[in-house]
């Protein structure tokens, strides 16, 4: 599967929930190994910070700090070359959601907070923090 992760790098994540992400992030790894590709994750806060692929959890650089929209990363991997099949966002949730999904592309929301995931995603997986 062509597979593109965004991550929420904003300011209300903080050091639990990215380190959660992180490990999210690893286990998404961990199953597309078989396809031999990586995949491309973004940072992104209010705006993509970074955009790169990946092999390994090591290799992910979180950018941000500031403010929120995920929407932000989700036109960017929707954009990209070959466009990706799903799109997975590694959120607490605590963002203004775009009104409606990329077309064509499945969205998966990876909440790691309180927050909530549009109607429009695919599928939402509530992570429990302990």
């Amino acid at each position: 599967a062509n597979a593109g992760v965004v991550i929420d790098s904003s300011g209300s994540m903080g050091e639990r929930r990215l380190a959660q992400a992180l490990a999210e992030t690893g286990s998404i790894l961990r199953n597309l190994e078989g396809d031999g590709g990586g995949v491309f994750v973004y940072s992104c806060d209010a705006a993509v910070h970074t955009a790169k692929e990946v092999f390994h959890q090591q290799q992910v650089s979180l950018i941000g700090g500031g403010g929120t929209d995920m929407g932000a990363g989700i036109r960017a991997a929707a954009s990209r070359n070959p466009r990706p099949d799903v799109i997975i966002v590694i959120t607490d949730g605590d963002t203004p959601w775009p009104r409606k999904g990329p077309k064509g592309i499945r969205v998966i929301v990876v909440l790691v907070g309180n927050g909530s995931s549009p109607k429009w995603a695919y599928k939402t997986i509530r992570v429990p923090m302990g």
